[in-house]
């Protein structure tokens, strides 16, 4: 084995700092290992280690221990590996330092992961999603991103930095002049993984909620943006069909925007006020979730459609190809209907009741009233879109 420095001293040459790297590298293979083989492996239950331990408690400790000291343990890796020329000139107190965070990271992530599969279990009989409102914040709907956070994006970044930490010892020991493996990339992407994991173990029903609106909106808004565009372009002609077809879509974009921006405005109304479940089941709030992903694609696939011929800059389209787009057109008018219908009665079971008593004259009731006057609008702008779509539907000739 090469030695690092002409001085003794400050090198890996002695036969006590060498036997230290290997152990480091041989701890990082280990490491390294346990992880790979942990989430497959028979879990070891946390409540007959801690048996009085509850889920709830459990979900705690994970987001306001486990995962911190995890952040903690990651930050004094990275600082002793960043610098690859300090470490060679002072390695013993580096190495005895990984030598001592190894051990404790091992017990940490297997105590991340079993705690993981008692609050969600990788096998077993699943709860219906049905009728698990009993379950509060323990239903899979709130639990499956902290579960698929952990067990798939949070161990492929700890792998790939422990395998990196392992290449930087590997190469000091090895005495190369020119450094090729950077510790720094892994550890921010495993940083950023944990942060993702801590927010995870801590969101409510509610945040997934608003961020499936926000999701809606932001297509919504493209949606209307690419409307406008096509129907005030000046630079070149537009098809009288498309742009009729185009102006009559625009009125249901804008009510469907002002929709979700009411909902995200209530949800922050709320949020401060309320626990992190509803009382919706995991199949409600899939429900709830996929239909308001199901409007924001519906209006995506509409508005793709009319614009489709105007990016070909056809001014003057076949009679065949408009009819092909209004009976499309029509179709997703019509299925637009059904799926606000399945989340105005989620909001008004579930949602709108959360406003707290001190909010109901300013909050609860005339949001009640406002979802119908934009309902009674928005299914008169539904059937004027589907009037327009079907004026050009039969005009074959």
């Amino acid at each position: 084995m090469s030695e690092l420095m002409e001085t003794p001293e400050t090198t890996l040459g002695s036969q006590q700092l060498r036997h230290q790297a290997d152990l480091v590298i041989q701890g990082f293979r280990r490491l390294l290992e346990d992880v790979e083989s942990r989430p497959t492996s028979s879990p070891r239950d946390r409540s007959i280690i801690h048996p009085l331990c509850s889920k709830k408690e459990l979900l705690t400790e994970l987001g306001s221990s486990l995962l911190p000291l995890l952040k903690q343990q990651v930050a004094s890796l990275t600082q002793a590996l960043e610098d690859p020329d300090m470490l060679r000139q002072d390695p013993g107190p580096t190495l005895e330092l990984i030598l001592e965070i190894q051990p404790k990271l091992a017990q940490n992530w297997d105590q991340i992961i079993c705690t993981m599969n008692h609050i969600m279990p990788l096998e077993g009989p699943q709860p219906d999603p049905a009728i698990d409102q009993n379950l509060n914040e323990f239903k899979p709907y709130r639990l499956r991103d902290l579960a698929t956070c952990i067990r798939g994006d949070l161990q492929m970044q700890i792998e790939d930095f422990l395998h990196s930490a392992r290449l930087v010892i590997e190469e000091i020991e090895l005495a190369r002049d020119e450094r090729e493996t950077s510790i720094g990339y892994d550890s921010y992407e495993l940083d950023n993984s944990i942060d993702s994991a801590l927010e995870w173990s801590k969101v409510s029903e509610l945040d997934l909620l608003n961020g499936c609106w926000e999701g809606a909106l932001l297509q919504t808004n493209a949606g209307l943006e690419d409307l406008l565009f096509i129907v005030h372009l000046n630079y070149r002609p537009i098809s009288r069909p498309i742009a009729q077809l185009a102006k009559s879509f625009i009125p249901l974009l804008k009510l469907t925007k002002l929709f979700f921006n009411k909902l995200l405005r209530l949800g922050l109304t709320i949020k401060a006020d309320v626990q992190s479940y509803t009382e919706m089941s995991t199949a409600q709030l899939l429900l709830f979730e996929r239909s308001a992903q199901a409007i924001a694609r519906s209006i995506s696939a509409s508005v793709g459609r009319l614009i489709e011929p105007e990016v070909e800059d056809r001014a003057q389209i076949s009679q065949e190809l408009i009819h092909q787009i209004s009976q499309e057109l029509i179709h997703q008018l019509k299925s637009l209907s059904p799926l606000f219908q399945s989340v105005l009665l989620l909001l008004n079971l579930y949602i709108i009741p959360l406003v707290p008593n001190n909010k109901l004259s300013s909050a609860q009731i005339p949001f009640k009233a406002w979802l119908v006057t934009w309902y009674t609008l928005f299914f008169k702008a539904t059937n004027n879109a589907i009037n327009a779509a079907n004026s050009f539907a039969p005009n074959l000739n």
